[in-house]
This record gives C-alpha cells, sequence and structure tokens, in this order.
C-alpha cells in the first residue's frame, strides 16, 4: 500500500522546534536524552481486547508510513514512543505519526494518561 503522506526524513529538530512541536500534542512527553531523546505517550484500555485493537491500529499505520515507533504492550495500556534512528533524535515524521495515533478513535482523551 502506497502513501503519499510520507515526508522524507532531513534532519533532527532543533531543541525549540522539538518544545514547538510537543507543546501541540496533548499527553505526550519526552523520555532519555542526547541519542535516547523520545517522544512518548501511555494510552490505558478497560480490557487486553481494546488495547490489542490499538495496537494493531498502530502497527498498521506504522508499516503503512514505514516509521515504526517503540510500543510496550500490557494488559490495559500500550507506551508508544517514537525517534527517528536515522537521524539519531527526533523529526517531524515522529511528531506527525504521534498526531495520527492521537486520532484513532480508540485514542479518546478518557483512555490517556
Amino acid at each position: 500500500m502506497k502513501n503519499s503522506t510520507l515526508v522524507p526524513i532531513s534532519k533532527a529538530l532543533t531543541a525549540t522546534q522539538i518544545i514547538a512541536s510537543l507543546a501541540k500534542l496533548e499527553g505526550w512527553k519526552l523520555s532519555g536524552d542526547g541519542s535516547d531523546l523520545v517522544i512518548e505517550k501511555t494510552y490505558r484500555f478497560a480490557s487486553y481486547a481494546q488495547t490489542m485493537t490499538f495496537v494493531n491500529s498502530v502497527a498498521w499505520i506504522a508499516q503503512i508510513r514505514n516509521h515504526h515507533p517503540a510500543l510496550q504492550v500490557h494488559f490495559d495500556r500500550c507506551v508508544v514512543q517514537y525517534q527517528t534512528h536515522d537521524v539519531g533524535g527526533l523529526t517531524q515524521l515522529d511528531f506527525d505519526n504521534a498526531a495520527t495515533i492521537d486520532a484513532l478513535p480508540m485514542a479518546s482523551p478518557g483512555s490517556i494518561s
């Protein structure tokens, strides 16, 4: 499946750009430092089935966009982390994908922490 919304990865964002981009996302935070810096968000769910529905949706988006987050999957929650390894930092693609995940129906504000 081809996706015309892919953005070419050019370079890591500056600290100012990261803070500005992070301010546009609800519930996401910075974690780690240096080349291990990621944006991260925990999504909470009422059941394992709801968690896995969310995880499979994230996996589908990741595959289409060829940009794969780190996922920590638990019974009632999933921690999503984005970083662009090719540049050793955060890029606009990380923030764009985070916004796409937030737009999923099962990622409603009541399901995050």
